[in-house]
């Protein structure tokens, strides 16, 4: 078997360019996501099929989110691809298919029946390319994986117009290509509501760790101190609950407290605002994977304020939580309609009647007065070992879906 991830993946040394022309914040999770995945596949690569990469980057456009007006293309590394692609708005997406296309001619040409296209997420061109190649070589198989639907994609409070009418023919489009589409990999039960999967082969994987996240969480060895470090790290949006984690910390009067923010976003005059008014709040901005990180590891409680409030919480299952949680400390979050019930195991729920800036701030209390939250994480450990990790998600979807 001969497997091609299709993928808008970037290793270390593009990161850095990527960094540098952005203009807007970069969505990290996707990279780390497929980074993961990726890391599955070459584990299994020598004793069940040949793997290789082909990659049209996730990169914001030109001129609103990013510098780069093209992206040029890397020489090969390993077994990653990149194609170059005209970078503006409006023409990106046709630019990233044709290239795509064209690269895939010598994957179409390989002597072999068993030829299978995983593509990460639905974006159109490689849905696009991936046909292409079915149609040249009807051996090919397709087997889509869906972090995110897209009509939930953007959940930013105000968007244009042009923005409103392209994802909706976006949306029409996949749906007209999704029809070629073999098997699927979705985050939560509710998306084949959303995606009409017939009887068509179907497994479900909320996220996706290393490996070797066990050893890596053991090594956290956090000092006591007087100074509590209540830490959010990712996009800061109205539509996450950030400013609602905010305003239950500034109700919060311990001195001692720290809030730790992590990212940039729609709430970035609004931060600006409550820094200059309580000195507890420590707003970092933008910062690499790593940083993000080694925050993460300093904190004494993480908080996923994102709500169980709106239609797209069924359809989506936040990786933020499966970071937070494989650090060791307390896990303040929302009990999603997405995530598996065994959750509540593993994280000090946000309750759902009531004042929500109120539940915000009593969670918090509770999970820094817990005197030991052992139970919760070695739970949670059990649980990401039998069904998270890389390879272990690697081996279900060669088993029912590639």
């Amino acid at each position: 078997m001969t497997i091609l991830f299709l993928c808008g993946y970037y290793e270390n040394d593009v990161e850095t360019e990527i960094i540098q022309n952005a203009k807007a914040p970069i969505e990290y999770s996707a990279n780390i996501f497929q980074k993961k995945m990726i890391e599955g596949f070459r584990k299994l690569s020598f004793e069940k099929y040949d793997f290789s990469i082909l990659s049209a980057p996730f990169v914001g456009c030109y001129p609103n989110a990013s510098k780069l007006i093209t992206f040029k293309t890397f020489p090969v590394s390993k077994d990653c691809q990149y194609v170059g692609f005209l970078n503006i708005w409006g023409f990106r997406n046709l630019s990233r298919a044709h290239a795509l296309k064209k690269a895939l001619n010598k994957f179409i040409d390989l002597c072999d029946k068993e030829k299978r296209i995983v593509i990460y997420s639905i974006h159109t061109p490689f849905l696009e390319a991936a046909l292409y190649a079915k149609k040249k070589d009807p051996y090919i198989k397709i087997c889509l994986i869906v972090p995110d639907l897209p009509q939930y994609m953007n959940l930013n409070a105000h968007v244009s117009i042009l923005y409103k009418i392209g994802k909706k023919v976006d949306i029409w489009h996949f749906r007209k290509m999704n029809k070629d589409v073999d098997s699927y990999v979705l985050l939560t039960e509710q998306m084949k509501n959303k995606i009409d999967t017939l009887d068509k082969r179907t497994i479900i994987v909320e996220g996706i760790l290393e490996d070797d996240f066990l050893k890596r969480s053991f090594n956290n060895v956090k000092t006591q101190s007087i100074t509590k470090y209540i830490v959010y790290t990712g996009k800061m949006s109205q539509k996450y609950g950030v400013k609602n984690l905010i305003d239950a910390f500034k109700k919060i009067p311990d001195t001692n407290y720290r809030l730790v923010l992590c990212g940039r976003g729609e709430l970035d005059s609004y931060i600006k605002q409550c820094t200059n008014n309580d000195s507890r709040i420590i707003a970092v901005g933008q910062v690499s994977p790593e940083e993000s990180r080694e925050w993460q590891h300093k904190a004494d409680v993480l908080v996923n304020p994102r709500q169980n409030n709106e239609e797209y919480a069924k359809y989506s299952f936040p990786s933020k939580n499966l970071e937070y949680l494989t650090v060791g400390v307390p896990v303040v979050a929302h009990n999603l309609s997405g995530m598996p019930a065994v959750y509540k195991d593993f994280v000090f729920c946000i309750g759902e009647d009531g004042n929500e800036i109120d539940a915000i701030g009593a969670s918090i209390k509770e999970a820094l007065s817990c005197p030991d939250c052992s139970l919760k994480y070695n739970a949670f450990i059990e649980y990401a070992m039998r069904n998270l990790t890389a390879s272990g998600v690697i081996k279900r979807m060669l088993e029912k879906v590639i």
